[in-house]
């Protein structure tokens, strides 16, 4: 894949959108530093928006000051494949960037194959010590750093809180990539369905097109609901996975507020954006000489609940009062 330079251009217009009064000067000013991101999304896309892959970090650049005459972004991406991010790992490495960004521990695991020396910056969303992606939180030791949102008890919460909203509860289906077997969100959910006496239909999906026919056994095996594993493929088919369970009458339960704001039932996760937003504080300590071996990785303190209940009124579920209570995001 050759390197396109409109990718570079995009960037730096979204970025200098936010200073419309000194973007000229920024734009013929020498670059001091190149940003590499590695994304899952294609780079065409806008980056600047807070719904978007780096927009809350290219937001959190701005507030720390860093401007166009002292960054310049490099994009490289996957292109929606998971396979992709080796080779874009690789692009950004050869072009010699100072800082490879991602926000998916794939990507991180692409990166840090592809490099031993860059700084890398990073959403993890298993245990990156067990992954071997650091020797400790406290300190990574190599060169990965940012933000991990992995908790043991995060799938059992979820299916927790699943069954709290659907008390009949007995059978669960669970959509899973085995593409990203690796991570542990499969293994943590057979283990709380074990404590809390539930049994799962697991579905492998490592495809979109696989999705529908993933419902089709689903429903014929008779599950009551369904649980979406972190997955950036499925959480990009979220509004497909809402309509897919709405179709097959499944309450669904996700990991992240964007599912149910496509219409899935319930998500429980951490604030994304803010992760997200924070990698620009590590980009920051690091264009500052701070190494990225001796800055730790942050987790979040706040889990949040959100749901739909214009799914649950489609669905015919009258959610219980002890659930809408704990819910900090409720879509009517």
């Amino acid at each position: 894949m050759k390197p396109k330079r409109r990718h570079f251009l995009h960037l730096a217009i979204a970025f200098a959108m936010s200073f419309p009064t000194i973007a000229s000067a920024q734009q013929a000013a020498a670059h001091t530093a190149r940003i590499g991101l590695l994304a899952w999304f294609p780079c065409d896309m806008p980056y600047a928006g807070e719904s978007s892959e780096f927009g809350p970090f290219m937001r959190g650049l701005r507030e720390l000051g860093h401007t166009l005459s002292e960054i310049s972004f490099e994009c490289r991406s996957a292109s929606k494949h998971d396979s992709g991010l080796t080779a874009a790992a690789a692009e950004l490495v050869q072009l010699k960037v100072g800082i490879i960004v991602t926000s998916s521990q794939p990507a991180a695991h692409a990166a840090q194959k592809a490099t031993q020396v860059i700084p890398i910056v990073t959403i993890i969303s298993g245990d990156p010590v067990a992954a071997g992606l650091a020797s400790s939180l406290a300190k990574p030791g190599g060169n990965l750093t940012g933000v991990t949102y992995y908790a043991n008890e995060l799938a059992a919460k979820r299916l927790e809180l699943l069954k709290e909203a659907v008390p009949t509860l007995a059978t669960v289906g669970v959509l899973a990539n085995p593409v990203v077997s690796y991570l542990p969100f499969e293994e943590d959910t057979k283990r709380a369905a074990r404590q809390l006496g539930v049994a799962l239909n697991i579905q492998q999906v490592s495809a979109p097109e696989e999705l529908e026919a993933a419902f089709a056994r689903m429903e014929a095996a008779r599950v009551q609901a369904v649980f979406v594993l972190p997955d950036l493929m499925l959480a990009s088919l979220s509004s497909q996975i809402a309509a897919l369970a709405i179709k097959h009458r499944l309450p669904s339960m996700a990991w992240g507020p964007w599912f149910t704001q496509d219409g899935c039932l319930m998500a429980y996760s951490a604030r994304y954006s803010e992760m997200q937003h924070r990698l620009a504080f590590y980009v920051d300590k690091i264009m500052n000489g701070t190494k990225p071996g001796d800055l730790p990785i942050e987790q979040p303190a706040k889990f949040e609940l959100s749901i739909n209940l214009k799914t649950a009124n489609a669905l015919g579920i009258d959610l219980p009062q002890t659930v809408l209570v704990m819910a900090d995001e409720v879509i009517e």
